[in-house]
């Protein structure tokens, strides 16, 4: 059975979050270094981590690659965060592991990221994939996944969020996201901030890393609906089945990762790949013109709301659940501006905003709290609006939002 197994993975929690390399490499050792034995690109970022790994790893499955995909958190079950060809991880391979390795695990104080990181790479490993794409899971420098040797690494955009462990300026933050930087090793990235853009450069600079700039500028969205997305980058025109402004920047670095990677990659089998990718939870059309996205920074939520103007030429209405560390004024003076109505809502998780902090919270009095979010969800779906709809804030709300729409998420493929 699976879920004793979760249960003691997911207890391996309480330990916290260690960053540093050495628990890792100690445990890995015992597993006989699988990290070593496989191809890897590997992502970090504040926003578009997940989409553009995903991306990459449909292109190149499409073009006949058997390609590893590990990305975090998951949406609804745990296996959704290690894949192959998009199918997810066995729960027989999952309980292999864990039981080989449990003894090791009792003994140390391997955390809950560090366990799953190992298993991902063991997996991989055992099963020959030509190439895995690695997504960090914070920071960068003293993430669990920062043992790798890549072929390729790419630095998706960088913002404000985990402050209290990266740094409280975007200089730090960008330091820490630039230790996966290899030296010699190819790097991609598309920021646009200049003292993000100052601080990659000297650190490719130290490790002697050619760093591909893709300007913002030269992607042209020409054609953005609620169901997908077309661009021009460079002359050439792609489309994704799925809505979202920042996907065609996700796609685009993508795609560049891809021709690195493999130049004799078409431009036709790069759009069989867009055409069969989707990646939920990110601007998901779940019944008309109602979204489910997992925004929670400003920056994240911002670029929602921009995009959702856009498509309806109004402000959008909707429903936010978000973590205890992720509520700040920035962040309430968007709901206060941007929608034109936002109800507060809540689940019962020790990680999320519960209903007293949310009648306390001086920040959150003006807005609607409906404490069940089914009902929360009710008010935004029955109100006769002419604009968009969005259920948004945290990754913890999948399986709610999904059973609300009647929605079956996944069907063991990505």
């Amino acid at each position: 059975m699976i879920d004793p197994v979760l249960e003691f993975l997911y207890s391996l929690h309480n330990r916290g979050i260690k960053l540093g390399l050495k628990n890792i490499e100690s445990f890995l050792e015992t597993c006989d270094n699988p990290h070593h034995k496989i191809q890897t690109i590997h992502l970090a970022g504040t926003n578009g981590k997940g989409s553009t790994s995903s991306i990459i790893s449909k292109i190149l499955q499409e073009n006949g690659y058997k390609v590893g995909l590990y990305t975090s958190p998951h949406l609804i079950r745990f296996n959704e965060r290690i894949r192959i060809n998009g199918k997810p991880i066995s729960d027989v391979a999952i309980i292999e592991f864990i039981q080989k390795h449990k003894q090791t695990l009792l003994d140390s104080s391997i955390t809950f990221f560090e366990a799953t990181t190992a298993l991902a790479f063991d997996y991989f490993s055992q099963k020959n994939v030509d190439i895995a794409i690695i997504e960090t899971g914070l920071g960068g420098r003293l993430d669990s996944t920062n043992v790798l040797s890549p072929v390729q690494t790419i630095i998706t955009e960088i913002h404000y969020d985990h402050t209290h462990i990266l740094g409280n300026s975007i200089e730090e933050i960008t330091a820490e996201k630039c230790g996966i930087l290899k030296d010699s090793i190819p790097s991609i990235t598309i920021n646009s901030d200049k003292r993000v853009l100052n601080i990659i450069q000297e650190h490719a600079s130290a490790k002697n890393v050619q760093v591909s700039f893709i300007q913002k500028k030269d992607i042209i969205i020409n054609n953005h609906s609620p169901q997908s997305i077309s661009f021009d980058y460079k002359n050439k025109n792609f489309s994704l089945p799925q809505g979202g402004s920042y996907q065609a920047q996700n796609a685009v670095l993508a795609i560049k990762a891809c021709k690195d990677f493999s130049p004799s990659i078409t431009d036709q089998t790069i759009q069989m790949g867009l055409d069969h990718w989707s990646w939920p939870g990110r601007m998901q059309l779940m019944k008309e013109d109602f979204f489910y996205d997992v925004a929670h920074n400003k920056n994240g939520i911002g670029i929602l709301v921009e995009d959702l103007c856009q498509l309806y030429k109004k402000k959008p209405i909707g429903v936010v659940v978000l973590k205890k560390d992720k509520i700040n004024p920035k962040l309430v003076e968007i709901f206060d501006k941007s929608f034109d109505k936002i109800i507060i809502s809540t689940i019962s998780s020790k990680d999320i905003l519960n209903k007293k902090e949310i009648e306390e919270s001086p920040l959150l009095e003006k807005f609607e709290f409906i404490e069940n979010l089914n009902d929360a969800l009710n008010v935004i779906d029955k109100m006769n609006y002419k604009g968009g709809k969005v259920v948004f804030g945290s990754h913890y709300i999948a399986k709610d939002v999904y059973n609300f729409f009647d929605f079956f998420f996944d069907n063991g493929m990505i």
